[in-house]
């Protein structure tokens, strides 16, 4: 029944968009290929909203994020600038036709439980930035490294402000590219990657949907006493955000990519939608 609800929303947001904007984006999880809007209108359309989202939210690196998605672990640090001597990381954001149905979507992967950060959770492509390497260079390497294929960027459209993950000490620069659909099959790190998801454009503007409700979700964690170093465990309660991928199937977002994305869904639904 809730993946019946969610594809019936979804259905309905899409809807709103092809009478926004005269075009369709596809069935998610159908395999049917249809027009739709292309690379190119994309990049029209959201380049200059993405470029004036980052000048007048760029003051202070890893201010002003999306409250609504904010972990409540962090006690509001994860608002605050970064330490001077924070890690920088970069993720990106690849924009593409699916190769079966043509639609648009992006990459998203999921991280094996076993890992100590972030274990499980879905999440960008990205990692550390090298000495030497610009974001943007060291988001599209570790694309390659995590999921065994190059990047055919077509355009860049640009960044979203920095975020501060309080809990990697990372500040985290986050492209925006489209691309052509990736030649080959993903050949997955399976040290990095658990699964590789494909996010369909419109789950991701469903995501800024106007009501849409966020789902609340509790975890457990290990942790390591600091003073004896005893092993315990402990539970807490995030919020999430529910999509729907290229296959169908349900997937839930949290934390700094649920961030991030919420922040470019709206960015998407500014460029997009004329509600």
């Amino acid at each position: 029944m809730e993946h019946f609800l969610a594809a019936k929303t979804l259905a309905a947001n899409s809807a709103s968009l092809e009478r926004s904007v005269g075009l369709s984006l596809g069935d998610a999880g159908s395999g049917r290929s249809e027009p739709g809007l292309s690379l190119q209108q994309l990049g029209r359309a959201v380049k200059p909203v993405l470029s004036k989202r980052q000048v007048r939210r760029g003051q202070r690196s890893g201010q002003q994020r999306p409250v609504r998605l904010s972990p409540r672990l962090a006690y509001g640090r994860h608002r605050g600038p970064a330490r001077l001597d924070a890690r920088r990381a970069a993720v990106i954001v690849v924009i593409y036709p699916h190769r079966r149905s043509g639609q648009l979507c992006l990459t998203l992967t999921r991280r094996p439980s076993s890992l100590s950060h972030h274990g499980g959770q879905v999440c960008l492509p990205g990692g550390k930035i090298e000495a030497g390497e610009t974001a943007l260079q060291a988001a599209l390497r570790e694309y390659r490294e995590e999921l065994g294929v190059d990047v055919a960027v077509v355009e860049q459209l640009g960044c979203l402000p920095p975020i501060y993950v309080f809990a990697s000490d990372n500040l985290v620069d986050t492209w925006v590219v489209t691309a052509d659909t990736p030649c080959g099959d993903w050949q997955p790190d399976p040290v990095e990657v658990d699964e590789v998801i494909e996010m369909p454009l419109e789950s991701l503007l469903q995501l800024a949907a106007p009501g849409e409700r966020l789902a609340s979700r509790k975890k457990m964690r290990t942790g390591k006493s600091q003073a004896d170093g005893e092993v315990f465990q402990y539970g807490f309660r995030h919020r999430s955000l529910e999509f729907v991928d290229c296959d169908g199937r349900p997937k839930e977002l949290w934390g700094a990519t649920a961030m991030l994305l919420d922040d470019l869904a709206h960015v998407l639904r500014a460029a997009l939608l004329r509600d």
